[in-house]
């Protein structure tokens, strides 16, 4: 019995003073960025800002996350650049009187290993301009897009080579001969 009560205890993930402190300091700002200085909003603030911090640590990658800071300083930019593309790609064609949809599907197959890095590229492929991440199986990635004239394939290997570079990961193509 001695046993099983450790075997149980292993699988509780255990954090650190300073994990669980930043997290908790990154969603307090996070709040104070989207309520402002109104401190009547901390009445909901703080029980959100528990919640995010739990929520995070409880749903936290086995895998070690390293983050660049130069390669996030070049990917915000580019985070931008693109959602603000993606955003008026959008408009163009909802407010366009001719039909500018050409929908597929496409499959991409992915060089990010395994865990934070591959999930926060699967997520960012919705922001490039007429893609939508629909699946993810092992390293493939199916994506749907809403014109398949558009440059979706070099668009997410610029994608890819951000987020590799974000995360201090070296992506190695192999060459086809």
């Amino acid at each position: 019995m001695g046993n099983e009560i450790h075997s149980s205890r292993s699988r509780i993930p255990s954090h650190s003073v300073q994990q669980v402190l930043t997290r908790f300091i990154v969603f307090s700002l996070l709040w104070f960025a989207l309520a402002g200085s109104n401190k009547a909003s901390w009445g909901m603030g703080i029980p959100a800002v528990l919640c995010a911090t739990a929520l995070s640590l409880m749903l936290a990658s086995p895998f070690p996350l390293r983050i660049s800071l130069t390669c996030a300083l070049r990917f915000i930019p580019f985070f931008l650049r693109q959602s603000f593309s993606g955003a008026l790609d959008v408009m163009r064609r909802a407010l366009s009187f001719q039909q500018l949809l050409d929908p597929g599907l496409i499959s991409y197959t992915t060089l990010l290993p395994e865990g934070s890095s591959r999930i926060f590229f699967v997520n960012s492929i919705s922001l490039l301009p007429g893609t939508l991440s629909a699946e993810l199986n092992g390293n493939r990635v199916t994506i749907h897009t809403i014109d398949q004239g558009l440059p979706i394939w070099a668009n997410i290997q610029r994608l890819e080579y951000h987020v590799a570079a974000l995360m201090c990961i070296s992506l190695q193509r192999e060459e086809s001969s």
